[in-house]
């Protein structure tokens, strides 16, 4: 039994595959630090970088290299952990403690060629990646509507196009708008464009604009412009570059909103409105 069990063995060794292959490790992007770094970690889907360093800061990277922010804590902790994209695991493995923590960015988002609603020097601004064929977009609208009622002349709101490639009449949508927005009409064609979300094709979206009583010739003028092409391109570069992976996202003065709802509007807005407010006079 013994011998049977050695000739097996030899067989299966001799039959085991030879792997001779060349392993090249090729480096895509070197982050130069201003602190020697603790810990390197990532996000499970990898898009964003945590770097711990030794003079206490979090460094946070997105995967293509840029420093999204940085924030600096306890000294005492030595390990992060991430739990998804926007919790942290700290370890302070002296104190025998773990602490969970949400960490925040606040992003810097360029507004200053999208359409907007409401009061432009409101102090609150609603930044929202749209995607006409998208149904939680379309449900979407009449809630920021309430919003806007609700804090009229404090904030305003930012439409950013975030047309998905799976929405084969988004951008055109998209460009409609834009084109509309031409002869001041973008939030008109907006409306429209939601409500029927589920039945655009090219001729319904030039009828839908038509509705609006927008110049038809000048529209499709606009439409091929190949700025307004540039302005969805880059709106969806941004958007990629700060998170955005769906559609609607919604930022409130860069921060992302977590719950879509009047609640989850109410509590950040809150937050944003009292630090935008002047501090109060000591009375005398």
């Amino acid at each position: 039994m013994r011998l049977l069990s050695l000739i097996i063995l030899s067989l299966l060794i001799w039959a085991a595959p030879s792997f001779g292959g060349v392993v090249k490790l090729r480096e895509l992007k070197t982050l130069q630090l201003d602190s020697t770094p603790k810990q390197v970690t990532s996000t499970a889907d990898g898009r964003r970088l945590y770097v711990l360093t030794e003079d206490s800061q979090i460094l946070i990277y997105s995967l293509g290299g840029e420093l999204q922010g940085k924030v600096a804590v306890d000294p005492d902790i030595d390990q992060i952990s991430p739990l998804g994209p926007q919790h942290l695991l700290l370890q302070k493995n002296a104190l025998k403690q773990a602490v969970v923590a949400m960490l925040e960015i606040s992003q810097q988002i360029d507004i200053s060629n999208s359409p907007i609603l409401g009061d432009e020097t409101a102090p609150v601004t609603i930044a929202i990646y749209d995607d006409f064929e998208c149904p939680y977009c379309a449900k979407s609208v009449p809630l920021l509507k309430q919003v806007l009622e609700k804090y009229q002349g404090r904030v305003k709101m930012a439409f950013k196009n975030f047309p998905l490639s799976s929405h084969r009449n988004a951008r055109n949508a998209a460009l409609t708008a834009l084109a509309a927005n031409q002869q001041g009409k973008f939030w008109e064609v907006h409306d429209l464009l939601f409500e029927n979300y589920n039945s655009l094709n090219p001729k319904k979206i030039d009828d839908l604009a038509a509705q609006t009583g927008l110049d038809m010739e000048q529209l499709k003028k606009d439409r091929v412009d190949p700025r307004l092409s540039a302005l969805i391109t880059g709106d969806i570069k941004e958007g990629t570059a700060i998170g955005v992976r769906g559609t609607p996202t919604v930022f409130i003065n860069g921060r992302l909103l977590q719950e879509r709802s009047m609640a989850g509007f109410t509590r950040l807005i809150e937050e944003e409105l009292r630090q935008a407010a002047p501090p109060q006079a000591e009375p005398q």
